[in-house]
C-alpha cells in the first residue's frame, strides 16, 4: 500500500488512485455504450433515409450527444493514464531532469487551462439552463450537456494537476490498477 519514506502526498495520491479504480471502468463502459449505440443509431439512420425515405427524428441530436459522451468521458481518462499521442521532438536532446520539469509545467498549464475551460462551460450552461434552451426536435435541456462537460473538463483538470505534481514514477507505478497488467 503506502510505503512510509515516500510521504504524505503519496499517501493522498493512493487515496485518488483507489478512488478512480471505481469511476474509470463507468467511464469506459459508458463510452462504450455510447460508441455502440451511435453506430447502430446512424445505420438506422442512413437505412431509413434511403430505404424508407424517412430519417430518425432528431437521430442527429442523438448522434450528437453520444459523440459527447464519448469525447468527454474519454478525456480525463486519457489524460490521467498518459495515453494521449504526443510527439517527443527535444527529448533526447535536453538532460532528463529538464525534462521531467517541463512535463510538469506543461500539465499545470493544461490543468489550468481545463479549468478556465470549465468555469467558462459552466457559466454556459447557468445560462442556457435559465433561458430554459432546449434541443430542437426531442427537447432535451441543453445545459446538461454543458454541465456533463464541464464535470468532464474538470476531472481533466484534476488528471492534469495530479500528473503535473506526482512524480511520473508514481503514477507508473500507480495506473496499472486501472487497466491491470500491463502487456507492452
Amino acid at each position: 500500500m503506502v510505503n512510509n519514506k515516500t510521504g504524505i502526498g503519496q499517501h493522498y495520491w493512493s487515496l485518488f488512485q483507489q478512488g478512480c479504480c471505481y469511476l474509470f471502468p463507468l467511464m469506459k463502459w459508458t463510452s462504450a455504450v455510447a460508441l455502440i449505440g451511435m453506430m447502430f443509431l446512424t445505420v438506422l439512420d442512413v437505412l431509413g433515409r434511403y430505404i424508407l425515405g424517412t430519417p430518425i427524428l432528431g437521430g442527429s441530436e442523438l448522434t450528437g450527444f453520444m459523440l459527447l459522451v464519448l469525447v468527454m468521458l474519454m478525456l480525463p481518462l486519457l489524460v490521467f493514464k498518459d495515453d494521449q499521442i504526443r510527439v517527443d521532438l527535444f527529448t533526447d536532446a535536453i538532460r532528463p531532469t529538464l525534462a521531467k520539469w517541463i512535463e510538469r509545467i506543461y500539465s499545470l498549464a493544461l490543468s489550468g487551462g481545463c479549468i478556465f475551460l470549465a468555469m467558462s462551460v459552466y457559466k454556459l450552461a447557468a445560462r442556457a439552463d435559465r433561458k430554459r434552451l432546449v434541443t430542437e426536435y426531442l427537447e432535451i435541456p441543453a445545459s446538461w450537456a454543458m454541465y456533463a462537460i464541464a464535470f468532464c473538463l474538470l476531472l481533466s483538470a484534476f488528471a492534469f494537476l495530479f500528473r503535473g505534481v506526482c512524480s511520473m514514477a508514481t503514477l507508473e507505478n500507480h495506473v496499472e490498477c486501472m487497466e491491470g497488467e500491463r502487456h507492452d
